[in-house]
């Protein structure tokens, strides 16, 4: 953070936060320009810290990118642990109801966005910040734009204003979370099973893991969302009529599902048997397990099931493979199938195996 005497010439409510800009000279007017919807009079809760890009003939683009990186990861510092802060897009409707457009870098997202907001409320192209309530906090930065005929390295900074984004309304709340998978699948909308798209937003989350219960609070989102969608498409302005609509859509029903409240401690297994290892949170639906490892997250099924819940209590290897056996019948790869299984849950992390394993 910045070290400068003096309030900053800037000051921008990034997810909600005051962020003081310390900028100087004709970088006040362009930054104050690029951040249009964002400028508060509120004392700032941090400031970045320029000393690096200060005087070094850096180039106003660059320049003022940094400057828009500094902040959001300002923003995501002070919120961290707060809330659910994702790698998403988001734009509102009137009523205030936002949709979320969740994906990696390069996945299209300040794209979708724009085109979105040609229709919908601009909220933010890069980071969507969600608290307890649902409850969208905005991020209007400026767009990062590649200019007409400019290299795809080198983007400007525009404002929503400059570009005519709609305003959003006072206040949103998360009502549709959308997965984007951009490639050669053009199939569009697709229901996500609640286990895989937590895995994926775990992905693109940011410092989810020092939530209390940070799956259950992903899973909870989604219901109250009616489900979550993946968008599989090659060129975004083929479904931006379906997206607008999926607001309207009635809502995937909520999958039965139960928590599996983290352990920071397990004691070692006696004997030949094994146990869980530490785990930050989990939850269980029908067929599947998420769960979750310091700040990884796993999406388990079938066998990887059977083992963790049964070892709810300390099993030997000998009581997995008749447990498997009960449920699935008899197989004569059965030993191997199950001994293969713990071998990789216990390199991931899941499990931890008796003291005398490896056998030599």
């Amino acid at each position: 953070m910045s070290t400068q005497a003096g309030p900053p010439a800037v000051v921008v409510a990034a997810l909600g936060v005051p962020i003081g800009i310390p900028v100087t000279g004709d970088a006040v007017g362009r930054l104050r320009g690029q951040w249009s919807r964002a400028l508060t009079d509120a004392a700032p809760v941090a400031v970045v810290d320029l000393t690096d890009l200060t005087g070094n003939g850096t180039d106003d683009d660059v320049h003022d990118y940094a400057i828009t990186s500094r902040v959001t990861m300002a923003a995501l510092e002070a919120t961290a642990g707060q809330r659910i802060n994702l790698h998403a897009g988001a734009v509102a409707d009137r009523e205030g109801r936002a949709l979320a457009l969740v994906g990696a870098s390069g996945a299209g997202k300040t794209t979708a966005v724009r085109q979105l907001a040609g229709r919908l409320g601009y909220l933010t192209d890069e980071t969507t910040s969600i608290d307890d309530t649902l409850a969208v906090h905005p991020h209007p930065k400026p767009l990062s734009v590649i200019p007409a005929g400019g290299s795809p390295h080198l983007k400007q900074s525009l404002s929503p204003d400059e570009l005519g984004l709609v305003q959003p309304p006072a206040q949103a709340w998360l009502h549709r979370i959308v997965l984007l998978h951009r490639g050669e699948d053009d199939d569009g909308l697709v229901p996500l099973a609640p286990a895989h798209a937590i895995a994926e937003m775990v992905t693109q989350s940011s410092s989810l893991a020092l939530l209390e219960h940070p799956i259950l609070r992903l899973a909870d989102t989604i219901d109250a969302c009616g489900g979550a969608w993946a968008l599989h498409y090659r060129e975004f302005a083929d479904w931006i009529g379906d997206l607008v609509h999926l607001l309207d859509v009635e809502g995937q029903p909520p999958a039965p599902r139960l928590h599996h409240p983290g352990v920071a401690a397990v004691p070692a297994p006696p004997g030949d048997t094994w146990t869980r290892a530490p785990w930050r949170d989990a939850v269980e639906y029908d067929e599947e397990l998420v769960l979750m490892v310091d700040d990884r997250v796993h999406v388990l099924a079938g066998l990887g099931v059977l083992i963790w819940l049964a070892l709810e209590v300390p099993c030997s290897a000998g009581e997995l493979v008749a447990r498997a056996q009960e449920l699935w019948g008899e197989h004569p790869e059965a030993p191997g199938l199950v001994s293969d299984a713990l071998a990789l849950m216990t390199e991931e992390g899941m499990i931890a195996p008796p003291l005398s394993w490896p056998a030599v």
